[in-house]
């Protein structure tokens, strides 16, 4: 779906925004003669760009046309030059390539999975967008609670400040507007890019977290610009989520091993916006995916438990390696294990039938009551379907956060009945009957969350709140 307008959401808008943008300041930092990254301290944001014989190329294009415009300028001021060949979009998630109608002329190009995704889809498209905007103003929100946290006028706090009002103004202009400019090439597998003096190398990564991830391998420079969606200073690995998540990784390691390893390795890696790692760096993630990978199908072979290789593979035993790695030695302790410990869920599950796709599935033909009955039956007859509270609670959060808290509140009850030893089911409980009213019930699973664990500070905090 193209346009050649402009919402006039986004016109009234500019007439304060493009003029803040334009007063900041532009860094460029020349990762190779041709491969560079344009970024805005002041607004917080980076773009990455390729000079070549054949013209100019951009990846992504941010969550709207301003921004994408902005940059865009700033780019041609800076090798006084126009001629922008390509525009590539790496993820399929809209505020990266919100901003590709600032080059609707030019060729856009992009994974088939992301065209599949929004195309003549209209209403997936404004729920994603309004899911998106929702999503901005929350960490908005988190981001100014963090701030009251800091000292006045520390390094901390202008950070905290800067990433504050980077959220406000993503989610305002996706308010104000938004225009979907989707590829006009697409590739499925792989697909090389003739740049004269250059080439790209478009590598579809798999399934992580998104089902159109793109990599660039740029072989002439010995460079590759992986979005920071696989490649981040605070993430081990893609999708560090407890959710369930169909992923590629034996398709991660096939890439990786390709752009990090032997003779055709590359020595530069651009990910995570203006971040230039080593391979070196790179590569000591691979390590970590490709080790915990073959770990967990062995001792899923050998009929491990999810609970046994949970111990048998924490950073204290076997991966004792990943404290020395930067995203630990940056992050620290806190943040990095929770993570390990999702990576640990999302690998084992992989291929597993799940009891929360099994629901999802029977709610289409039936009630969710009639749902978990069935459930119910298939729990105690089929081996094949694998339950898990953590996924169990996560699918209740989604009702929660849809608007359906009776529905949630069914979920809650059933993971309350699967595993009434577990302070946080009850917890979980405790939060959506506070939210359908319920006052007394809410203050009753509080309490039985509180009592199983004197530790939660969140049922200590609710109960205070619901007592008073």
């Amino acid at each position: 779906m193209k346009t050649d307008s402009i919402p006039l959401g986004i016109i009234v808008l500019s007439l304060f925004l493009i003029r803040t943008i334009a007063a900041q300041h532009f860094e460029k930092q020349a990762v190779t003669d041709h491969v560079f990254i344009l970024s805005n301290a002041d607004i917080g944001e980076s773009q990455v760009g390729i000079r070549s014989e054949s013209g100019l190329v951009v990846v992504n294009t941010f969550w709207s046309e301003l921004p994408a415009r902005t940059f865009k300028n700033e780019i041609e001021k800076l090798f006084n030059r126009d001629d922008f060949t390509f525009v590539v979009n790496t993820v399929d998630r809209l505020d990266m390539f919100g901003g590709n109608a600032a080059y609707q002329k030019k060729a856009i190009i992009g994974h088939v999975n992301l065209v599949d995704k929004y195309k003549g889809k209209e209403d997936e498209v404004e729920a994603e967008i309004n899911r998106l905007i929702e999503m901005w103003r929350w960490k908005e929100d988190v981001s100014r609670q963090r701030l009251d946290t800091h000292e006045k006028g520390s390094r901390e706090a202008l950070n905290e400040e800067a990433w504050m009002n980077t959220c406000k103004r993503r989610a305002d202009e996706l308010e104000a507007g938004f225009s979907l400019v989707l590829p006009d090439i697409v590739y499925q597998d792989r697909k090389i890019l003739d740049l004269g003096d250059l080439t790209l190398e478009l590598i579809w990564f798999g399934k992580a977290g998104y089902d159109g991830m793109t990599v660039i391998k740029i072989p002439q420079e010995k460079v590759a610009i992986i979005p920071g969606f696989l490649l981040h200073a605070q993430h081990l690995a893609p999708h560090p989520h407890n959710t369930y998540a169909e992923l590629d990784v034996p398709r991660w390691i096939e890439i990786f091993e390709e752009l990090f390893e032997g003779e055709n390795r590359v020595d530069k890696v651009i990910c995570s916006g203006n971040q230039v790692w080593t391979s070196d760096r790179a590569a000591a993630h691979l390590h970590y995916i490709r080790k915990l990978w073959n770990d967990i199908r062995e001792a899923d072979a050998a009929g491990k438990s999810l609970d046994r290789i949970q111990k048998e593979l924490s950073l204290d035993t076997e991966f004792a390696f990943v404290q020395q790695m930067p995203v630990y030695l940056d992050n620290g302790d806190e943040w990095v294990r929770p993570q390990h410990q999702a990576h640990i869920n999302v690998f084992f599950l992989q291929g597993r039938n799940l009891a929360t796709d099994f629901l999802k599935k029977e709610m289409k033909q039936t009630s969710l009551a009639d749902a978990l009955q069935t459930l119910r039956q298939q729990l105690n007859t089929d081996s094949k379907i694998y339950y898990d509270e953590n996924l169990l609670n996560a699918f209740g959060y989604e009702l929660l956060r849809s608007g359906k808290v009776r529905q949630a509140i069914e979920i809650f009850k059933f993971n309350v009945e699967r595993y009434p030893e577990s302070s946080n089911v009850y917890d979980s409980l405790g939060e959506a009957y506070m939210k359908s009213g319920e006052s007394e019930l809410a203050i009753q699973n509080y309490q039985k969350s509180l009592g199983i664990n004197p530790e939660n500070t969140n049922a200590r905090d609710m109960l205070i709140k619901l007592k008073n």
